[in-house]
């Protein structure tokens, strides 16, 4: 298993660029599982895994004729097509090319390994519509920025996943550890009434966002866990690992960058605030 990797090395300002320009390509790198892998009630086709060993948001297989899995490098703000075994069968760095470009190299190197053209070009066929406004949707070239600030992102992401992988681990109810590349999340579900409809459900998610925008946003990456449904009035508990309760928009624990990558345990901190907000969680569901 992965170690943790020390997180805050680079400034809030360039971090949020790199993570709106990732956040883009995340939508280049989605587009063939929307049209190549079978379609999920949930949309999981598009969503990303985290792999350690390759460093790369991955999608799933592409069985024929040769597997393949669609992905996106945050450290080197790439493109990749990986084999099985997490080696590049292509890969383009997306740093000076637009997004465009992006969706035309992976549509010719696609077309390449399957031997036959696509039903249709991947032209942006995951909805824009909600995702964070950055000069690259209108045809800026990426970056422009230091290379370091994406390192830091895809440290954010690989320290989650380990995390997440251990309440996945712990709660038998819980679902893989996706990356959803509308929102660009990171997270599990615990599913406390399977079978029921997603509205019906008692819920908990557990994830880490890497930052969002909006009013109430939080520009910088946080940790959440958020109960399903809402309780009425609820008695908000104390919470470990410097956490608090975000009470405006939506109802769930949340814990800041800020209050925890200037301590010595990150990784501890990080961990008793999970299990402290998943146990509360739990208790807040059973009084709504």
């Amino acid at each position: 298993m992965s170690t943790w990797e020390r997180l805050g090395a680079v400034n809030a300002e360039p971090f949020l660029d790199a993570r709106l320009q990732l956040h883009w390509a995340a939508q280049i790198a989605a587009a063939p599982g929307k049209q190549l892998l079978p379609p999920q009630p949930d949309g999981s086709e598009q969503s990303f895994q985290w792999d350690a060993a390759a460093g790369a948001l991955t999608q799933g297989t592409v069985t024929a004729p040769r597997p393949f899995r669609s992905a996106l490098r945050p450290a080197a703000l790439s493109l990749a097509l990986l084999d099985e075994g997490g080696s590049a069968l292509a890969e383009l760095p997306l740093a000076g090319r637009t997004l465009d470009a992006g969706y035309a190299w992976l549509t010719k190197e696609l077309e390449t390994l399957l031997g036959r053209s696509l039903a249709r070009p991947l032209d942006r066929l995951c909805s824009a519509d909600g995702l964070p406004a950055h000069p690259v949707e209108t045809g800026a070239p990426f970056s422009g920025i230091p290379p370091e600030a994406y390192v830091e992102v895809a440290r954010w992401y690989a320290n989650a996943d380990r995390l997440l992988r251990a309440v996945q681990t712990a709660n038998p109810e819980a679902s893989p550890v996706r990356c959803w590349p509308h929102h660009f999340d990171l997270a599990t579900l615990l599913t406390l009434d399977p079978g029921m409809d997603a509205e019906s459900a008692r819920s908990i998610g557990v994830g880490l966002s890497p930052g969002d925008a909006g009013d109430i946003g939080r520009p910088e990456p946080y940790f959440y866990v958020t109960p399903w449904p809402y309780p009425k009035s609820p008695a908000l508990p104390s919470l470990a690992g410097g956490g608090s309760w975000n009470t405006e928009g939506w109802l769930g624990a949340v814990l800041e960058a800020r209050a925890f990558v200037g301590g010595a345990d990150q990784e501890g901190q990080v961990r008793d605030f999970l299990e402290s907000a998943i146990a509360a969680a739990r208790r807040l569901i059973d009084t709504a």
